[in-house]
């Protein structure tokens, strides 16, 4: 309506008064997003704050928005009017975004404190981390006081100059340094091991933290619990009745959607739904990070615990995100590519879709538990529940984990890294050794459907009491099949190829 007036009424050039317009919709859309789309979260910064950025983010988006006005009136013939709503379209998706994510941020943001403009976490009493900036999937090892750093994460102007290829170099003193092709524009990071490691990142990094946690930080948390004894385990882990569950698989198997249904209308307590601490002696320490959800994920849960803005956009984040979107990152991967870069800004732009699990379903959080059962999840044909040796197991285990650090630049930092003396191999086989050691006496299994109905399979294998099937055909009990245990998924399968003999 302002275009119009501008345009038609004061007969002002349609261009200019595009750009006038956008002030009276700036105005007005900036209303309508305090009032009502994001009228739930709880703001750190002023309203003024928050209206200055809005409004700088629709000054930077007429750079779009002013060149496609102009090629669909001038060159096309279009009315100025339909050419301005499909300008607006075009850059609805990334003006949301940004508003969601960093003006508006509030929602599941886990606010975290600092001391001297430094954040401190204590993760279960192993790994004490500083960092300059707010690592969110650690929020919740979050401490109100200074620690003892095992782990520093520092700010510094990293770069250098352009190179035509990624360069990763070790220097004497054990620092492993990573370029990438534009310099200073590119992401670059430092690793300085000694007493306590250091990671220094340069500002792009810092930015897209996402990134910085999970290629860059959680590399070297998994090497440093190697180091105190313990694994990372990439694995979602409840608290059922008779101890820990972990759910082992492959990334976008159906793990986070398994916890959710798992959790609702159970007294099964929270654990881990990406990484799990585990322990020699068996037991399994919290690692709650926020959960990433995707479509599927959404199909577990009520989707109204979300607000309406969150669900109309959560399709677009969850593709991005989705095993799809991450087969396109490793494709780019393999070409000479920045690709570190491009994944910090498509983070920055379109962060993933990530909300704690108390938000989503009912359900208390668990500290640790004893392991007492492991599930080995596989997604295809035919319909597999079995009993799984040891030596399978922990293949699949550590594949699993693996799995979750495909994306550069893991490939070229990990072979460099020597901590506490061990170098990578060696990590690698001390990490087995206490892979070992903690799944010993616990019950395992290898599951394998065609869908995503872990939850209503992973009961019936592992507690058939709790929903009525005889006692004495109880998964792990003395009377239980030893080749296969019985639930009904389909037909048959033999034990995998190079398994140990099934558990007793």
């Amino acid at each position: 309506m302002a275009l119009y007036a501008l345009t038609d009424g004061l007969g002002i050039y349609y261009l200019v008064s595009a750009i006038l317009a956008s002030q009276v919709s700036t105005l007005n859309n900036f209303v309508l997003t305090e009032l009502w789309v994001f009228a739930d979260r709880d703001h750190r910064s002023h309203v003024l704050f928050r209206y200055v950025v809005f409004n700088l983010l629709n000054i930077a988006t007429l750079a779009i928005r002013v060149p496609v006005l102009f090629i669909l009136t001038d060159l096309f013939g279009v009315h100025y009017l339909i050419s301005n709503l499909v300008a607006i379209g075009l850059t609805f998706g990334v003006r949301y975004m940004v508003a969601d994510s960093w003006i508006w941020a509030g929602r599941d943001r886990w606010d975290q404190v600092t001391v001297g403009k430094w954040f401190n976490y204590d993760i279960q009493g192993l790994i004490r981390v500083r960092s300059r900036v707010g690592l969110p999937e650690l929020a919740a090892f979050n401490v109100d006081h200074a620690v003892e750093p095992d782990l520093i994460v520092r700010r510094r102007w990293l770069g250098g100059g352009a190179r035509l290829r990624v360069a990763v170099e070790s220097a004497p003193d054990g620092t492993i340094r990573y370029r990438e092709h534009l310099g200073a524009l590119s992401a670059a990071f430092d690793i300085t091991p000694g007493k306590f490691v250091t990671l220094d990142a340069n500002w792009l990094l810092m930015w897209s933290h996402h990134v910085l946690y999970t290629n860059m930080v959680e590399p070297l948390l998994r090497f440093m619990l190697v180091t105190r004894g313990h694994v990372l385990l990439h694995s979602a882990a409840i608290e059922a009745p008779a101890g820990a569950v972990l759910l082992s698989a492959q990334t976008d198997t159906g793990k986070t959607s398994t916890v959710l249904r798992l959790l609702m209308g159970r007294p099964w307590r929270f654990l881990a739904d990406d990484m799990a601490i585990v322990s020699p002696d068996g037991v399994v320490l919290a690692y709650p990070k926020p959960m990433t959800l995707s479509s599927h994920t959404m199909s577990a849960v009520n989707d109204r615990v979300l607000p309406l803005a969150d669900r109309l956009m959560l399709g677009i984040r969850s593709r991005l995100h989705s095993r799809e979107g991450r087969a396109v990152g490793h494709a780019l991967g393999r070409r000479n590519l920045p690709i570190v870069t491009l994944n910090a800004w498509v983070q920055v732009l379109i962060p993933p879709p990530k909300y704690h699990v108390t938000s989503l379903v009912e359900c208390e959080v668990a500290d640790r538990a004893r392991i007492d059962a492991l599930v080995v999840m596989e997604r295809g044909q035919p319909p597999v529940a079995e009993r799984a040796g040891e030596d399978f197991t922990i293949e699949r285990l550590l594949e699993n984990t693996d799995d979750a650090y495909t994306f550069p630049p893991f490939s070229e930092m990990a072979p460099k890294l020597v901590l506490d003396g061990l170098d990578y191999p060696a990590l690698r086989a001390r990490e087995r050794e206490l892979l070992a050691q903690s799944v010993a006496t616990a019950r395992r299994y290898r599951v394998r459907i065609e869908g995503y109905a872990w939850a209503d399979v992973i009961p019936e294998l592992l507690y058939p009491t709790l929903i009525g099937r005889p006692p004495e055909v109880a998964a792990g009990s003395p009377e239980a099949p030893r080749e296969r245990v019985g639930v009904a998924v389909g037909a048959p399968s033999r034990t995998p190829a190079g398994a140990a003999d099934p558990a007793p």
